[in-house]
């Protein structure tokens, strides 16, 4: 599935090269459903194929990490710091890397205020660390799907050559690995439901790019 999927972006992006080159750049939040709110990042290359639509293939980042930990007795306050002891239970950090290939719309609502709508479909690689203080588990879980995204907010021109802007989106997909069969023999897939809503705010560059 994945191999496919590449190929598709790949033959996709040869058609990108006819129109005025564009890079976004941008940063934000990404709250799934069966993980911890986190950093959401990207970079999208591509072409303008007139002057409101476009293409382009967005490679992404998610980061997000959690820490169990517990206070040992009382806190130390017979000095003018006040020290508090605490223990590590677990330690867990989830990475994804989504690879997109998008559509973007621009539509002018003012001379200085754009629409801007983006969507997406591609594939998600998710990376699942866990460290158990307490029973000594040190594991690392691989996880894969079909991804895709929706987003939409507006955009500024601050240049000639640049946009800044901001969006909404929405994530969906849900990353599974084999979990190999019940005793009966039944296929056991296990899966994690990375949908959710996210914010982002990035700079749009013209005539930058490959």
């Amino acid at each position: 599935m994945f191999k496919k999927t590449l190929l598709s972006v790949l033959v996709f992006s040869t058609f990108i090269f006819a129109g005025n080159r564009i890079t976004e750049f941008n940063v934000g939040l990404l709250s799934p459903t069966d993980a911890e709110r986190g950093f959401y990042g990207g970079l999208n290359m591509g072409r303008m194929v007139d002057e409101n639509v476009g293409v382009s293939v967005g490679f992404n980042v998610y980061r997000s990490s959690y820490t169990k930990k517990s206070t040992i007795g009382e806190k130390d306050q017979s000095g003018q710091i006040g020290i508090s002891t605490q223990q590590y239970e677990l330690d867990q950090s989830a990475t994804a890397i989504p690879l997109f290939f998008q559509l973007h719309y621009i539509g002018q609502i003012t001379p200085s205020l754009d629409l801007k709508v983006t969507g997406g479909i591609g594939y998600e690689l998710l990376w699942n660390s866990i460290t158990n203080f307490k029973t000594g588990q040190d594991d690392t879980q691989f996880f894969s799907g079909f991804a895709w995204q929706l987003g939409a907010g507006v955009s500024i021109p601050i240049s000639r050559a640049a946009d800044f802007y901001g969006e909404a989106f929405y994530h969906g997909g849900k990353p599974s690995q084999d979990g190999g069969e019940t005793v009966e023999g039944l296929p056991v897939v296990s899966e994690v439901n990375m949908n959710g809503f996210g914010i982002r705010v990035g700079v749009r560059l013209y005539g930058f790019g490959f």
